[in-house]
């Protein structure tokens, strides 16, 4: 014997207004879901960036940076339009270890912070609760 369907719709929007939006721009997929399970207990909304997000949705871009040399002043330029009103937290593993917070590196990518990979979640939180004065 077949279910009914269901009678009640699915949620229109399953990321929750209230919480500030964290747009994750972050290619590697385990630790795009390590970044966001964080910013949830932390009291944020993980978005994913290519997801559609939009300035409206992002109070801050976490954006991976593989080569800040080569293209990453770029990367952060094209962010910066998609998401005008958002801070720039950059993250990358080709930054000095222990590089947190605004440093030459990050006035010369037009990002407002940069966080060298691998950090650990206290410090990855607390460099967005920085940026966002929380």
């Amino acid at each position: 014997m077949p279910l009914a369907p269901s009678s009640t719709p699915p949620p229109a929007d399953p990321v929750d207004p209230q919480r500030p939006r964290v747009s994750l721009c972050e290619s590697d997929l385990l630790f795009r879901e390590l970044l966001g399970e964080w910013l949830q207990r932390a009291g944020y909304e993980p978005v994913r960036c290519g997801a559609g997000a939009t300035a409206k949705d992002a109070v801050l871009v976490v954006a991976d940076v593989p080569a800040p040399r080569q293209d990453g002043a770029a990367s952060i330029a094209d962010l910066r339009q998609r998401f005008p009103g958002a801070k720039v937290l950059a993250i990358s593993g080709q930054f000095m270890p222990g590089m947190h917070g605004l440093t030459t590196a990050a006035i010369e990518l037009g990002a407002d912070a940069v966080l060298a990979k691998p950090f650990a979640a206290d410090v990855f939180i607390g460099a967005v609760q920085g940026l966002l004065g929380s």
